[in-house]
């Protein structure tokens, strides 16, 4: 699996913005997650303890990975799951896909060091696009 991601510095005052680049779409998505995870906690604190089905449509690849990243910040308010690893595949077509399964753990402050409380992903310089054999995602989150 082969993906990166970078903090953008200086994008926005009161958001944090990171971009990904890697091999396929699924490695996109699964570098977004961790990205946008590793705002909220150190990801050496979480644990496997849980895990969630998946399976978000949408009719653009730019929908769907904005539906995705906004999901987990649902999870994260509604059930305080924080994701530590995402098995997902993306499938492309008429109908864009994500069907997999997130593995994660439940916040527990006294146990993980955590970071910035994500509000909600933005459409503020949201980027998706396929780049000769790069996919390159641009993401601004609130916080």
């Amino acid at each position: 699996m082969t993906y990166s991601y970078e903090f953008l510095p200086n994008v926005a005052l009161a958001d944090t913005a990171f971009r990904v680049k890697a091999d396929t779409w699924s490695q996109l998505f699964t570098g977004a997650s961790e990205a946008l995870t590793s705002v909220m906690v150190d990801l050496a604190d979480l644990e496997q303890k849980r895990r969630i089905p998946i399976d978000l449509t949408a009719t653009t690849v730019d929908e769907l990975l904005y539906d995705w990243l906004s999901e987990l910040v649902y999870l994260k308010d509604a059930e305080a799951f924080l994701l530590r690893s995402a098995n997902i595949d993306v499938l492309s077509g008429a109908i864009w896909q994500l069907r997999g399964e997130l593995v994660g753990d439940t916040i527990e402050p006294k146990r993980q060091k955590l970071g910035q409380d994500v509000k909600a992903v933005t459409y503020h310089l949201f980027d998706v696009m396929q780049k000769g054999p790069d996919y390159i995602a641009q993401v601004v989150l609130d916080i």
